[in-house]
């Protein structure tokens, strides 16, 4: 038993309180070598600290199973609250309802609340252009966080482990990939944690063996027009008939680029952020700023400002940031398009921007009639009008685009406030002749996304202010004006 007393001396730097026979007791329900490599991967990163409440996903698959089994049986270490998660992807009809009720009754018998999901996968897929794989990841971590926020977990247990690291690396690697996504899967992201990530899929299988595990099988991991799937069942084998040691120098590979990459993203936080400019909903750099760098940064930072617009980087491939890269070498430069996820990228004038599609969605703003004097709230906006009329003796004029200082008693009718219309036009303040307003929007290097939020002020349809720029110029005040209508734009924080 000299291993069995080994693991369990090392184990004892885990209960502070030197609780030695609840530690051998667990040490004993399964293999010590397993244990003992699980226990030495959540200490390295420090996955579990005593007290947390830890929210397990779980399919009902083998490695889903062998971590909640596993879980269970280091319970009373960490003095553990334990919940189980289980999604309904909405695709694979009856064989997914069994899986839930597997889930359920075996989280019962271990005595584990747990929470059923269902998500329309097909149609999220459809939604955000996204493969199945990466809309049912995008369903499982959206619900995932909402549940988190329910039962106040503070750590979040997935089941992957070492062969995952593998197929990711190859995936990524056929479809194109940089450091950051070569370095596959990282064992802690946040409050996602995987304790199984050292160990293999033989591992785990073994586990369950010598446990007497029941589980559940998802035939659409044998479905070989699945690209992981290929992967799993034709191109790792075909390697390792190359070189039987292909998986370890595949594993030792991604822990190197892992820690170069965690050394390069700290040298380029600080590029980041000096020059990144941020914005509600979008995050923007100057773009002779961005050119100047060599192409190895530029594409380090419109990932990183990719990652910053959608927190993260799923379906984001190695081709998206070529085509951006290219699209910024015309002259000027001059981009519109969209990646996965709902992203925006974007010029506009010497900043190159990236933020989420809803930036350019235009308000629905029906007529709002201005309120003489008074306060107007234009919600749909985001802003609030507020008018009053003082006397010329009682004037302070403000050289501010968001005042306006107008005559009185050349508006003869109601003012009413509405958004852009085609064909707007109006004679800007200090010009003799008419301007389009699209070209007074130009000229004022008014980036397209803000074009259809900003507040029109009108009389019987003709513009009389365009609220925080400029107004008509045949309403200004002169020296024949007695009254003065001030309209002051706030916008709300």
């Amino acid at each position: 038993m000299a291993n069995w007393v080994k693991t369990a001396i090392l184990r004892l730097a885990i209960d502070p309180q030197g609780s030695f026979f609840i530690l051998a007791k667990v040490i004993l329900l399964a293999e010590v070598w397993f244990f003992d490599q699980v226990l030495t991967t959540i200490q390295k990163y420090r996955m579990i600290s005593k007290g947390d409440r830890v929210l397990v996903a779980v399919s009902g698959g083998p490695d889903s199973v062998a971590l909640l089994h596993f879980l269970k049986q280091i319970e009373p270490l960490y003095n553990l609250y334990l919940h189980v998660f289980h999604l309904n992807h909405k695709i694979r009809g009856e064989e997914a309802d069994e899986d839930a009720e597997f889930v359920q009754e075996y989280s019962s018998k271990l005595g584990i609340p747990s929470t059923l999901m269902s998500y329309d996968v097909p149609s999220l897929m459809k939604e955000e252009k996204l493969s199945l794989e990466e809309a049912a990841r995008e369903a499982r971590y959206r619900l995932l966080e909402r549940l988190v926020a329910e039962i106040k977990a503070n750590k979040v247990a997935l089941g992957h482990h070492a062969d995952d690291q593998i197929e990711t690396f190859l995936m990524r690697l056929i479809r194109g990939a940089g450091l950051e996504g070569l370095g596959s899967i990282l064992p802690v992201r946040g409050h996602y944690i995987r304790p199984f990530i050292e160990v293999t899929k033989q591992d785990i299988m073994q586990y369950i063996e010598n446990n007497g595990l029941k589980f559940r099988i998802d035939a659409s991991n044998e479905d070989l027009s699945i690209l992981r799937n290929r992967i799993r069942h034709e191109l790792i084998p075909l390697l390792v008939s190359y070189n039987p040691q292909f998986k370890e120098s595949i594993l030792k590979t991604i822990e190197i680029i892992r820690e170069d990459q965690a050394h390069l993203d700290e040298l380029m936080g600080e590029v980041f952020d000096t020059l990144a400019d941020f914005g509600e909903g979008f995050v923007r750099l100057p773009i002779q700023a961005l050119i100047a760098q060599s192409v190895s940064v530029q594409r380090r930072l419109v990932r990183k400002c990719i990652k910053w617009a959608k927190s993260d980087l799923r379906g984001i491939e190695f081709k998206h940031i070529e085509l951006v890269l290219d699209s910024l070498k015309a002259i000027p430069p001059k981009i519109e398009m969209e990646l996965p996820g709902n992203i925006v990228v974007f010029t506009e004038y010497d900043w190159f921007a990236i933020g989420r599609k809803q930036l350019f969605a235009s308000p629905i703003l029906e007529h709002v009639k201005l309120a003489v004097p008074g306060i107007t709230k234009i919600d749909a906006l985001g802003v609030e009008i507020e008018a009053r009329l003082v006397g010329i003796g009682d004037l302070e004029f403000r050289k501010d685009g968001m005042v306006a200082h107008l005559d009185a008693d050349k508006i003869s009718g109601e003012l009413w406030v509405r958004t852009r219309r085609t064909g707007d036009s109006f004679r800007p303040f200090g010009m003799l002749g008419e301007k389009k307003l699209q070209d007074f929007f130009v000229d004022e290097k008014v980036p397209k996304r803000e074009r259809d939020r900003v507040p029109i002020v009108t009389q019987n349809e003709d513009i009389v202010w365009v609220a925080g720029f400029r107004i008509d110029d045949r309403y200004k005040v002169t020296e024949e004006t007695k009254r003065v209508l001030v309209l002051a734009l706030h916008r709300k924080t």
